[in-house]
């Protein structure tokens, strides 16, 4: 099984363009509801291959000449990445290591509050890696959390429901990591 670091490692060498620094794969792996990540005997492991990378979709997404033509014609802008069918973060691949370190902000805000989320639900059994990657998460998602901040809910998402989640989340992040995860500043 692999340390914290060397999964942050593998996601974004897999994945440059979605996880491009250390505090967005956190992110992915503890925060993300389906991620496709669990706890198993005190670390958090992928439950699914990870073969895959981003360079496939990239190819499988790349378009046509003739309809980077036709799009182009109507005075459509065709993004690289779109003709060329490579990763627009490609560059970012060999340097895993080095940005598996680096954190840096959100690109997007943090993902709506649950409280069955991975770094809320630390085993008492977690290495003390993944305890205090749970612990960096949630001192960057608890203040936005309790913020409000960019949760890009729409209507349909704003219900009752979603919205006692969100309040059980916060009360489960504040009596795992204090309350003052909650009340840093932003």
């Amino acid at each position: 099984m692999a340390s914290v670091n060397e999964t942050v490692r593998q996601l974004i060498e897999r994945y440059p363009c979605g996880y491009p620094h250390r505090t967005e794969a956190l992110h992915q792996i503890l925060v993300v509801l389906g991620a496709g990540y669990e706890w198993r005997d005190g670390q958090v492991v992928s439950r699914f291959p990870e073969e895959d990378t981003c360079a496939r979709m990239h190819r499988d997404f790349q378009y046509s000449a003739e309809r980077v033509a036709e799009m182009t014609e109507v005075g459509i802008e065709v993004r690289e990445q779109f003709i060329t069918g490579r990763c627009p973060n490609e560059d970012l691949r060999s340097r895993a290591d080095e940005l598996a370190r680096k954190t840096g902000k959100l690109l997007h805000g943090p993902y709506q509050p649950h409280p069955t989320l991975l770094f809320l639900d630390v085993p008492a059994n977690a290495h003390a890696d993944w305890a205090a990657a749970a612990a960096e998460i949630a001192a960057v998602v608890g203040p936005l959390w309790a913020a409000g901040a960019d949760l890009e809910l729409d209507p349909y998402e704003r219900t009752d429901y979603v919205l006692r989640e969100r309040d059980k989340a916060l009360r489960r992040l504040e009596a795992v990591y204090g309350p003052e995860v909650i009340n840093a500043a932003l």
